[in-house]
């Protein structure tokens, strides 16, 4: 008798360990992304963009949005959004003037990501955007409607798992990435700005998710200071929101770290007519680094602190 009291106890002992341990660890809600391929200059880029499925309100298609965490607003582009607003009076009564015909904003739009829904203002993106053609409207095929924007994510916890195409957002560092070390980055004005490592010396870089193509994209005078100066790729083509743009890519030889690691070289690119060295003037940062470094990488944005991990 004694035996199985002191079994049961054991048994006991165990399940409560076992529960416990599970209603600490954090169940995130997975949000799946898919990387959209794009013929850039001739060449095929088969991680060009990341594209989020949605759907939006009550309508009854398949919607895809890119993220971009290098633009603050979230938006829909006018030109293939127009036909449904149309179709569904209750989306375009959602529309509203701010100040101006130039600022118009949707209101309280339901956006269902995966098994996760949220409620947000969305901008209207006057001009932008590919239209769709009529007999295409209510095809099976996702219609790419607009952008995601880093304002979805303030004072939250971004988990961007490149390897297996997925994110997700939640209030609390999950568990399984308490014990990777942390590192703080800079958000201003609604860019971030994370803390490289480039040649020995401390760099800010803007991390931009719609930089899918690039690696790092700086001036041509840093450029040639971490490479050999032979140019061994261009990209030419609409790539900056619609404006033609050409950029030159050069091999580095120079190390690059960040969060304590070593990152794998990559090229380096500049834009021929320095379109972009305003922008690094402006924001006060070394260049831009899109996802190109993390694709074997689980990034976990901590929007809350400002800090980062990466695993």
């Amino acid at each position: 008798m004694k035996n199985i009291k002191c079994k049961l106890v054991i048994s006991f002992f165990i399940s409560f360990l076992i529960l416990t341990g599970s209603s600490q660890k954090q169940s995130l809600e997975w949000i799946p992304f898919n990387w959209e391929g794009d013929t850039i200059s001739g060449k095929y880029i088969d991680k060009a963009y990341i594209y989020i499925p949605v759907k939006i309100d009550d309508l009854p298609y398949d919607f895809t949005m890119q993220l971009d965490l290098g633009t603050i607003g979230t938006k829909f582009y006018e030109k293939p959004i127009k036909p449904y607003l149309k179709e569904f009076p209750s989306l375009a009564n959602k529309l509203d003037s701010i100040q101006s015909d130039k600022n118009i904003i949707f209101r309280n739009i339901n956006l269902q990501m995966g098994t996760v829904g949220l409620k947000l203002d969305v901008w209207h993106y006057r001009n932008f955007g590919e239209e769709i053609p009529k007999d295409s409207l209510h095809s099976k095929t996702p219609k790419h409607i607009g952008t995601i924007a880093l304002d979805m994510f303030l004072n939250k916890i971004l988990v961007i798992d490149y390897k297996s195409c997925r994110l997700a957002i939640t209030e609390s560092m999950p568990a399984e990435y308490k014990d990777i070390p942390a590192e703080g980055f800079e958000l201003n004005n609604g860019i971030i700005k994370l803390p490289f490592r480039i040649n020995g010396k401390d760099c800010k870089l803007m991390f931009d998710t719609g930089s899918s193509p690039f690696a790092l994209v700086t001036s041509k005078e840093r450029a040639l200071e971490i490479s050999n100066s032979v140019i061994t790729d261009s990209l030419s083509g609409p790539l900056w929101w619609g404006r033609e743009i050409t950029f030159y890519g050069l091999e580095i030889n120079k190390p690059i770290e960040l969060g304590g690691k070593v990152l794998k070289n990559e090229r380096v690119y500049y834009d021929k007519d320095r379109l972009w060295d305003e922008i690094y003037k402006s924001l006060n940062v070394w260049g831009i680094a899109g996802n190109a470094y993390f694709v074997d990488h689980i990034l976990i944005l901590d929007l809350k602190n400002k800090l980062f991990r990466v695993k």
